[in-house]
């Protein structure tokens, strides 16, 4: 009996465990509670706010008729959606561009959008990492991947 075999499922089975615990986290609100489904901006576009943030996991845009701008909230409103924010931290949205047209990802005052979170093509959804670059109050940044 190979006993590297056992070794391997359950290095496996944790490591699993580790990222499967990191998915519940950016799942919650700033106060573990559930964050909602989604916002729908419909056919306009959208200045996100600091709960915003928090509180949405997707961010819907019709863009049958034209292409539509989502701006991100300030870093400094990012950061007050955690509890105890730290640098390095990361959270998870998606934007959907449900239509023609695309949705340009704007940012907020301090906010460095990256060129891979900055368009949502026509028809898809973008996955965008939200990195905590700096948490210290006044000095605020974030940026987006």
């Amino acid at each position: 009996m190979n006993l590297r075999s056992p070794r391997r499922y359950l290095f496996a089975i944790l490591i699993l465990l580790v990222f499967s615990s990191f998915s519940l986290v950016s799942c919650m609100g700033s106060q573990g509670t559930p964050a909602s489904t989604f916002y729908d901006a419909g056919a306009s576009d959208l200045i996100m706010t600091g709960p915003q943030f928090g509180q949405y996991l997707l961010f819907r845009f019709d863009t049958n008729a034209s292409e539509h701008t989502l701006t991100t909230p300030s870093a400094a409103d990012i950061v007050a959606q955690f509890a105890s924010p730290v640098a390095g931290e990361v959270s998870i949205i998606a934007v959907v561009a449900d239509g023609s047209h695309m949705v340009t990802v704007s940012d907020g005052t301090n906010v460095t959008v990256k060129p891979s979170a900055s368009t949502v093509a026509a028809n898809s959804t973008l996955t965008i990492f939200c990195e905590l670059d700096n948490v210290t109050k006044g000095n605020e940044s974030v940026t987006l991947y």
